[in-house]
């Protein structure tokens, strides 16, 4: 299929690439009621929200645990794989994240143990505003995949084929974006959208 080679693919890391929310629970909450003994309020993307903290709360909390989840988080079952298959066929692969550029060595670390090939790591500038949106716009991408409701809608509203990775922090939002409960469920979204864009070639 030559038209792969002229496309760009953009996918976020946390809940995405990394297995840490399974639709019913999130390896971030789970760590943080353990942290503060506090119960869950309600299911949120933001700590702040899920457990009623303020924001120097959720900084310590942040300090004390993030390298280590980061360095430990199990990758997504056929994730790698899908990657492998697009890295194959000449597509470019960027990787999106909210993670600060302080956290790219442990991120970077995490990518080759598990034999995730991409292209580039745009991660999030420290003390600026971040859209993942213009974050696409900006390197051409035309199809992402995103956990995080905000996001997905913000990329979505670049005309951008966009799916919402299903977590337990947005499966009571209603969207009208494709939800996705795993890589095979995002490689049938891949497929397609290929389908989709060979007819347009002469």
């Amino acid at each position: 299929m030559k038209v792969i080679s002229k496309l760009i693919f953009g996918f976020d890391i946390d809940g995405v690439l990394t297995n840490d929310d399974d639709g019913q629970s999130n390896i971030w909450l789970t760590s943080a009621r353990e942290y503060f003994g506090k119960p869950l309020i309600k299911p949120s993307f933001y700590l702040e929200e899920a457990f009623d903290l303020t924001p120097e709360e959720v900084d310590e909390f942040f300090q004390e645990t993030l390298e280590t989840v980061f360095t430990s988080v199990p990758i997504r079952p056929h994730s790698a794989p899908t990657l492998q298959k697009l890295w194959d066929l000449g597509a470019t692969i960027h990787l999106i994240t909210a993670r600060s550029e302080k956290h790219r060595a442990v991120t970077e670390a995490w990518l080759r143990e598990h034999g995730i090939p991409y292209h580039s790591l745009e991660m999030s500038p420290v003390q600026a505003t971040y859209s993942k949106g213009e974050a696409c716009l900006k390197l051409g991408v035309e199809f992402f995949v995103d956990d995080q409701l905000q996001n997905a809608k913000d990329v979505a509203g670049k005309g951008i084929y966009t799916l919402l990775y299903h977590a337990s922090h947005n499966r009571d939002s209603p969207t009208s974006l494709p939800r996705v409960k795993d890589w095979l469920e995002i490689n049938r979204h891949i497929d397609f959208f290929l389908q989709g864009r060979a007819r347009m070639v002469p």
